[in-house]
């Protein structure tokens, strides 16, 4: 009989579903057992990947921006949400008052971004990765200051946002 002082079998566990992860086999995984389902859904819920309107996006919108707090939220370092309409002040302050560790941001083609939904992206002090692509109409000021907080930016894409001059992109070039 083996010794479980030896071997930790939820961190073995969690070795052999992250394999599962990268398979994409992951998620049928976490119907075999409780214990299945401890190690294997914190693993999902590191980095959500939802594209456009469809029921998965629209799901976790709803419940990032219901009463009730995901237990695994606090777990989601990457989030992508593209060609999402609209991305809305309501929606972008669920996701950053639920989600507090993202480091990993991506609302490339969402529609309905402006300059108060950039403000409140100043709650992620960690962020590193952060795509506005052909997000909206943004303001030098909220971009600015948006840049201002969250100093560990390594990749930040604003292509064909409108509103933005040249005093946001050499604010943005002095805190690099």
């Amino acid at each position: 009989m083996a010794h479980t002082s030896i071997f930790n079998i939820q961190e073995l566990l969690e070795r052999i579903l992250y394999f599962l992860l990268i398979d994409k086999s992951l998620y049928s995984a976490l119907y075999v057992s409780r214990l299945w389902y401890r190690c294997g859904a914190p693993i999902l819920w590191r980095r959500i990947e939802l594209k456009g309107n469809d029921p998965k996006a629209k799901k976790f919108i709803e419940l990032v921006c219901g009463k009730q707090k995901p237990i695994y939220s606090s777990k989601l370092t990457h989030l992508e949400i593209t060609y999402y309409n609209p991305l809305s002040s309501k929606k972008i302050e669920g996701i950053v008052r639920k989600c507090p560790n993202i480091i990993h941001l991506n609302f490339e083609n969402c529609v309905g971004f402006s300059n108060r939904e950039l403000n409140q992206l100043k709650a992620y002090p960690n962020l590193r990765y952060l795509n506005l692509c052909s997000s909206g109409i943004m303001g030098d000021k909220a971009l600015c200051g948006m840049v201002g907080s969250c100093r560990k930016i390594e990749y930040l894409n604003i292509s064909f946002c409108q509103g933005i001059t040249d005093r946001s992109l050499i604010k943005i070039a002095d805190s690099c």
